[in-house]
């Protein structure tokens, strides 16, 4: 982007082409680096949730799978008549049952999870990179 001004006798004038290439390739980054660190902490017992776990666009990971609301939410979710099976466009409520996950490591709010631990490191990437010259 350019930006033109005069300001009195001043004439300004800031291109800022660089500064958005580094923010874009910060963010293609960060989103990566998000997502790889997501995925130790993704419930896995076939890999069907972290295979569905994606970049959608700039800043927007999701993971696309009928269930994956109610594994990241961590709860037990039952139709009206108390079955965890619903049919097609039943509404499902939470239980306040929590969920139990087998593999070690992993559980509810992996996003969360990934934040806590890797936070620092997803900063400093993103500052490395802006920043660059």
């Amino acid at each position: 982007m350019r930006y033109d001004k005069v300001v009195g006798c001043i004439d300004i004038h800031i291109d800022t082409k660089r500064i958005d290439a580094n923010l874009r390739r910060a963010q293609d980054m960060l989103d990566q680096k998000v997502l790889n660190d997501m995925m130790e902490y993704i419930p896995f017992q076939q890999g069907a949730l972290r295979g569905a776990t994606h970049i959608i666009e700039p800043g927007l990971i999701s993971t696309d799978t009928p269930y994956a609301h109610y594994q990241y939410e961590g709860e037990l979710y039952l139709a009206a008549n108390g079955s965890s099976w619903a049919h097609k466009g039943e509404k499902k409520y939470p239980s306040g049952q929590p969920l139990h996950y087998h593999t070690p490591g992993t559980g509810d709010h992996w996003f969360e999870r990934a934040k806590q631990t890797h936070g620092q490191e997803w900063i400093d990437l993103v500052k490395r990179e802006a920043g660059r010259g």
